[in-house]
């Protein structure tokens, strides 16, 4: 069995303007599709949470990277739209990047973060950046 690398945190709004019902319907389809859509790319241990007018899910994912997480994101956009939006945030077990995607109105934006390595490389890195 293949050992996870990568962990994925996701955050729903939903809009103001839903009604109770509305919500409630919105949020069983958001987790039956999104349930789907992160076994599909490998998801474990997958958990939903729901908090008010918001949803948070998280899962691990065998692998990381940007094919992974164009596939997750895009099985989602069809759920984003004036009256749900998506963060999805994917951390590398190893803690050397990170990458940010915001789902909305059927549209994804990405943003990565690379971070120095650990031990006497990454020291180096950090010390040049302060000068």
């Amino acid at each position: 069995m293949p050992q996870p690398v990568c962990e994925m945190f996701a955050h729903f709004v939903y809009g103001q303007d839903l009604s109770y019902d509305e919500l409630m319907e919105r949020e069983e389809a958001l987790k039956i599709l999104a349930d789907g859509v992160f076994a599909e790319a490998g998801g474990e241990y997958i958990h939903f949470e729901p908090q008010g007018d918001t949803l948070h899910a998280q899962c691990v994912l065998p692998e990381y990277g940007e094919d992974v997480f164009h596939t997750i994101c895009r099985g989602l956009l069809p759920q984003m739209d004036a009256h749900v939006e998506g963060r999805l945030l994917f951390v590398a077990k190893s803690l050397d990047s990170i990458h940010l995607y915001t789902l909305s109105n059927g549209a994804m934006k990405e943003s990565c973060l690379g971070l120095p390595p650990a031990g006497p490389l990454g020291e180096a890195l950090r010390n040049a950046g302060r000068r």
